[in-house]
């Protein structure tokens, strides 16, 4: 549980800031949608996120960031762009 916090941390003090200058020199590399979700807090190691993934795309929900299991930087960068934030693990209420 502790690497996951100092994981979180780091996002949080490195990866945020990313968001906030690309936002401000208007370099986002994506067009936000009123249907963006990020899916947060999950390791993946099972491949559960996948299936979460794929059923809010089913629903009709643009998944923009998945982390941190096998999400991208871009992905960590542009998750505060999302309109929902979905907590996909109980351990990451805490962080």
């Amino acid at each position: 549980s502790l690497g996951h916090h100092i994981a979180n941390d780091a996002i949080r003090d490195w990866i945020f800031p990313e968001f906030d200058k690309a936002k401000k020199n208007n370099t986002i590399d994506f067009e936000p949608s009123p249907y963006d979700v990020a899916l947060i807090g999950d390791y993946n190691i099972g491949g559960d996120a996948w299936a979460s993934r794929m059923l809010l795309e089913e629903m009709g929900l643009r998944v923009v960031a998945q982390w941190s299991g096998d999400g991208t930087l871009n992905e960590l960068i542009q998750g505060p762009a999302a309109k929902l934030v979905l907590i996909h693990c109980y351990r990451s209420m805490n962080y």
